[in-house]
Formats: C-alpha cells, structure tokens, sequence
C-alpha cells in the first residue's frame, strides 16, 4: 500500500492489553514452579528459608531460641510467557538435643533466569546447662545462646548471607546472672537478651500480608523466644511476630508456624525445645494495562539515519550476568645479588553473578580483554625494577582496572622509590629488603564497591639471610609479607560459578627471595610463585593466561615474569539469539539445571551481538 514516500507502517490502532495480578504461593519445592503471562517483565519474589529449633533445656537452665531462616525481598527481571526455574523450599529443624546446638534450618532457593536466588537457613540455639551453654550459630538469623558453666555472653550473626538488605539479625545475648536462654533473631529484628527469670524474646519477622493479598501469611521470620528456669517469674520469651514459637517456662518450647521460617522456642529445664518452620516463596506478577494506540509512521529522514548507526531493525535484548576480570600485574625484577622483586597484583574483578545487578543489553558490543602487565627488568644500577601493571578488561559500563606491578629492588636504602609496590585493581607487593618498611601498592583503584581487590603486601625491614619480598593482592584476600627466609605469598582469588561450575581466578603473585631461601606460592585464581634467585634456584612464574593472576617477582635472575591476561564472561537466557567475534571466543550452552542458560567466554577482544 502506498503512503506517499514515508517509510514504516501504515497507521493501525492496537487494541487494549491487560493482564491481572497473579500471586503463586509455594510450600514446597518443585521443578518449574511459574510459567509468567505474556506481559509480565519482572516479578516479586517473597523468600524465606527453614527456621532453627529452640535450644533444650538442661541443669536448671533455659535453652536459647531458633534463629529465623533469612527473608529476602526481590524484584527480577523477567521473559514474559516463560517458565521460571526450580524451586526449593527450606525446611526448619528439630529442637536441638541437650549439652549441643540445634543444627541450622535449611536455604530456600529459586532459579530465574539464568540466577539462583537463595535465602539462609535460621541459626540454631545453644541448650543450656552446666555442661552446655554458649552462643547460637550464624545464620539468616542467628540462634540464641544459653547459659553454663562459664559460658560466654555473646550474640550470633545474622545474615549469613551478606546481602544488602540484610536477610535477617543477630541473636540476643545471654545476660550476667540469668539462667535463662536469649532470644533468636528475626528477619525484621535482633533477637531480645535474657535477664534474671525471664527469656529474651524473639526477633521481630516482617509483615506481608499488604504486598501479597490473598497470600497464607501475615508476617515471616519470627525469631524463637528463649526458655527459662522453672519457678521464677515472670517466665519465658515470647515468639516474634511471624511464626516464632515461645520458650517453654514449666514445659517444652513451642514449634514454629510452619511456613514462616519461624525459630523454635527454647525449652525450660529438662525439657525438649521447640522446632523450626519450613520456608516459603511467593511469586507475584503484577497487574498490567497497555492502553489501546495507534502508533506513528517513520520519515524517511529518520529512518536513513537509524539504518546508518545500525538500529533500524530488531530490538531484542537480554539480561546479562557478568565477571569481568582484568590482566595482572607483573612481577618487580633484579639482577641484583641482594634483595628482589614483589608479586604482581591481581587484575580488577567485577561480577553481577549471582544475585546482582545484570546489565540489559541490545544490538553489538564491544569487549575488551587486558593483558597481562611485563616483569620488571633491571640490573644492579637500574633505577627502576617495578613489574608493569596489567591492562583494565571492559564490558559495557563496567571496566575492571590492571593489576599492579610488583615492587623491584631495594638494594639499600636510598633505593626505596623502586620498591614500592603499584596500585590496581589488586596491589603489587613490594620488593625486599630496605631499610624501611616499604608499603604495597593500594587495591581497589580505582575504587568500586563491591571492591574489585585488596592490598599488596609491604616490605619486611628484617632482610637477611635471604630477604623476602611481598606477595601481590588477590580479588579475595591481600598479599601476604614475606619474612627473612620466605617470600610472600600472593593473595588468594575468588571462586565464581558463572560458567555452571565453580571457578577461582584473580590470585596474586608470590614474593621472591634471595638464593637459598623458601619459594612462595601465587594465590589461588592464576596467581605465579616467586623465584629463588641463582645460582640453583626457580625463576619467576608467570601469572596462568585468562585468569588476572599476578605473576611471582624475580630475585637475582635473569627471566622476569609477566602477568596473566583477563577475561569476560557473560550469562543469559538460552533462549536469546546471539553472535560473538572473533571465533577464537565461544558460546556454550549450560545443562540443567542452570535452565539452559547460555554463557558467552571471550579470551580475546571482541563483540556481542543480541539479534
């Protein structure tokens, strides 16, 4: 049909779209638990994981009460018309036997996507007694503890998880002269203390009968309500509001509110403690009205320009998970008789895997992979030995910087401006020995939050007889000193399971030392051990290639090391059609149970292309 020269569609009227609210509860675990309606682009997921029994109670004492399991509150993007994954459902535990813990409810999990998202099981409670007594465990919430003989006052953690917000709150703390058991915490509050007769009350869970109508709940993750010791007044604590159960004050704890993720109340002397709640996830997919419209035609103009930026056409899009890791820095280097090079730091780790922020991507882009920075060369007059730092690997808006170049030699003490360690997204150690402690170079630089990596070690000032330099910094921990025998190892990288198994990458290098002492090793994740110098000792290892690791500092030899090349992977819905440049990088299909999920791996730079 002719529309007189304007390119694009004739103008149609589109009828009205709606959907309406749907919320899915479920109280157990299942396979594939939602299938979403066509407009659906995110749902809500409610989760909450199994709550700890109560603590027993024993020798005149209370026992403490169940932490609850950890309450999350999520809001995921989401394919409308598309099945969501597995659901499991934590259970709540027993109360706990006398003269022990009560073991930890269960996690609940749930797989959208191409991420699980899980909720802690509750901490258990500490039983009380002459025997006993002591703090809960960790946990979504932490469990209660009691008193014994000698026992401390303290109080377990919660959010075990370490999410933001958090998950659920400590326990209360056993108080001086009670021989009653704290309360455990909930997801909404801590767990309240003990005093003289009187169990601590359990921590307030969080009300969502307002967001989830119709729903089987009014509030979750009450915490168990501590026992107390029989005959003293006023008693036992209560549970809190959302499903906690009561501490016994004459008699058992009472069970938690199935489903609530609720902690058991503490028992009284002598008697059983009360049982955790199972978990719970609800799934609400909101209401939805698109307005009847007729849209608009395309100039010609317009279009031509589209056409020429590429964007005229599809415009399908995904949501990526990333890691995106950064080449590492170089070991520091010397052909010196004395001293020697520092461990090369980690390059930059980034990551949204699991259960962070995905990046939503159309059309083409470009990634780039940074390499891994050169070993410090230098010779007895040199004024610089450093390790090079390593190149920064981009994906979209999220850039992971180089790790920093080891420090060189500092054959005395003028030298020490060459054996100072680089800062980078992980810090290079710095080279030994002086006559001043010679600092590492800074991590997390430039800065991130989450922090993309950690220190480099400084310098030990003790030196001989065989002068150990510092280790570099690793994504997952800072390098360590060496000594006067021993070079420092590199810090250790973090694990991911992006790629469907768990995989370390980003450990920094080892420290080096003089001829005749004790090789380092490189931090977990690619990281390269030190060298012990000539004559007869190894040389410096290299940071492994694709990982970041920082690569071991080298000590009177003549083969310096460099550092590890990055990489970036990226995670998304198997269902996106995709492309990757060059073919040296590649796209793999997960199995189950990752649903399918697709996972891009680039060694090399190149480009993305959402179709």
């Amino acid at each position: 049909m002719a529309n007189g020269g304007i390119i694009g569609p004739v103008n149609t009227v589109n009828a009205a779209q709606c959907q309406s609210e749907v919320i899915t509860s479920l109280t157990s675990s299942t396979p594939s638990a939602v299938t979403t309606q066509p407009l659906t682009t995110s749902v809500n997921v409610l989760l909450v994981a199994g709550g700890a029994g109560g603590g027993h109670g024993g020798g005149g004492e209370g026992g403490g009460g169940g932490g609850a399991g950890g309450v999350r509150c999520l809001t995921v993007p989401v394919t409308g018309g598309a099945a969501l994954g597995a659901v499991v459902i934590g259970g709540g535990s027993g109360g706990g036997p006398s003269s022990a813990t009560s073991t930890n409810g269960t996690n609940s999990t749930i797989v959208i996507g191409c991420t699980t998202y899980s909720a802690s099981g509750g901490g258990g409670a500490r039983s009380g007694g002459p025997q006993s007594g002591g703090p809960g465990n960790p946990g979504g919430s932490g469990g209660g503890g009691a008193r014994g003989n000698g026992s401390p006052c303290l109080a377990s953690a919660g959010n075990a998880g370490g999410f933001s917000p958090v998950e659920g709150f400590p326990s209360g703390i056993p108080g001086p002269g009670t021989e009653e058991g704290a309360g455990g915490g909930g997801a909404g509050a801590p767990g309240g203390p003990s005093a003289p007769g009187l169990g601590g009350t359990g921590g307030a869970g969080v009300c969502k009968s307002s967001e989830y109508p119709g729903a089987p709940i009014t509030h979750v993750g009450g915490g168990g309500g501590g026992g107390a010791q029989p005959g003293y007044s006023p008693g036992a604590g209560p549970g809190g509001a959302g499903g906690g159960g009561a501490g016994g004050f004459t008699g058992p704890g009472s069970n938690a509110t199935v489903n609530t993720g609720g902690g058991g109340g503490g028992a009284s002397e002598g008697r059983p403690a009360g049982n955790g709640g199972s978990g719970l996830a609800i799934v609400k997919q909101a209401a939805v009205l698109i307005p009847k419209s007729a849209p608009g035609v395309w100039s010609m103009n317009t279009v031509y320009d589209l056409v020429k930026q590429g964007c005229w056409g599809g415009f399908n899009t995904a949501n990526v998970d990333y890691l995106v890791v950064a080449g590492g820095g170089g070991g520091g280097g010397t052909t010196a008789n004395t001293s020697g090079g520092g461990g090369g730091g980690a390059g930059g780790y980034r990551t949204s895997f699991p259960g962070g922020t995905k990046i939503n991507l159309s059309g083409t882009t470009n990634i780039t992979i940074g390499a891994g920075g050169a070993g410090g060369a230098g010779a007895p007059t040199s004024p610089d030995t450093k390790g090079v730092n390593g190149s920064s690997s981009i994906f979209s808006t999220i850039t992971s910087a180089g790790g920093g170049g080891g420090g060189g030699s500092a054959c005395n003490s003028s030298g020490n401006g060459s054996s100072t360690g680089l800062a980078g997204g992980s810090g290079g150690g710095a080279g030994a020995w002086s006559a001043v402690n010679v600092a590492g170079g800074a991590g997390n630089t430039p800065p991130t939050s989450p922090p993309q990596g950690n220190a480099g070690s400084p310098s030990n000032t003790t030196g001989a007889p065989h002068y150990g330099s510092g280790g570099g910094g690793g994504a997952g921990a800072a390098g360590s000193a060496g000594t006067p025998t021993v070079g420092g190892n590199g810090g250790a990288g973090l694990a991911n399971s992006i790629t469907g198994g768990a995989v370390t990458r980003a450990g920094g290098g080892g420290g080096s030392t003089h001829a005749g002492g004790t090789q380092s090793s490189g931090g977990s994740g690619g990281g390269g051990a030190g060298s012990t110098g000539t004559p007869g000792g190894n040389a410096a290892v290299a940071g492994t290639v694709n990982t970041g690791g920082g690569a071991g500092g080298s000590n009177n030899h003549p083969a310096t090391a460099a550092g590890g090349s990055g990489i970036v992977l990226l995670r998304y819905p198997g269902t996106t059609n995709s492309s990757i440049a060059p073919g040296t990088n590649s796209i793999a299909t997960l199995p189950a149970p990752a649903g399918g999920c697709k996972v891009a791996t680039f060694t090399v730079s190149g480009t993305l292309t959402i179709s």
